[in-house]
């Protein structure tokens, strides 16, 4: 999941004027700079979409936490539909606007979260596994952590580069559209997965 966040991320930053679609801690200092710098054209792009990404995030929190042991699936589910909607609709309508059902995708996808080794991976937001691998080495050192959780971050972290250097590539390869099916198709892998874990356990 961090890894498909990296790749979309590189997918926004190319077709959306350097805007991330997982990475809202960047929109956010986009945003406030372009307040300050009275540039109505990013102040509206990069709120469009931190609010796409938040109403995503309250979607897939209500269904995670309602739908109890198939609530991973529903959601993978739900994120699948929200990039197939932006790869059918890239071209019908401006692209900007296509992407914003990306960064919903984004959002429900960090209600899916998991901790591995104490270290919370899943997520988009990455200055957090590289704080959680520095904190946890330390801690390890002290013998109040195990080695493990430093390398679940650090994981964490390779994973989100992977994915926007495959993301990065892909774009600059095939284009928009076949980048946002092959997102759509990692999720349709994350899906099985999810599925053939809940009925392994």
């Amino acid at each position: 999941m961090t890894a498909l966040a990296g790749f979309v991320d590189a997918v926004g930053y190319t077709a959306m004027g350097h805007l991330y679609l997982s990475f809202m801690s960047g929109n956010s200092t986009q945003f406030g700079m372009a307040v300050a710098g009275g540039n109505a054209h990013v102040v509206g792009w990069a709120g469009a979409v931190i609010a796409t990404f938040l109403l995503g995030a309250f979607i897939g929190s209500l269904i995670h936490a309602a739908e109890g042991e198939i609530g991973m699936p529903l959601v993978l589910v739900c994120e699948f539909v929200c990039l197939i909607s932006a790869w059918s609709l890239n071209g019908v309508i401006a692209q900007n606007c296509a992407l914003l059902f990306v960064a919903v995708a984004m959002g429900m996808q960090n209600s899916l979260h998991k901790a591995v080794a104490g270290a919370s991976t899943g997520k988009s937001f990455i200055t957090g596994a590289l704080f959680g691998t520095g904190d946890a080495l330390a801690r390890a050192c002290l013998g109040r952590a195990h080695f493990a959780e430093a390398a679940a971050n650090a994981i964490s972290w390779l994973a989100f580069v992977a994915g926007v250097t495959n993301g990065a590539i892909s774009v600059g390869a095939f284009g928009i559209g076949p980048a946002l099916l092959g997102a759509a198709g990692f999720v349709v892998l994350l899906m099985i997965l999810s599925i053939l874990w809940r009925r392994r356990r």
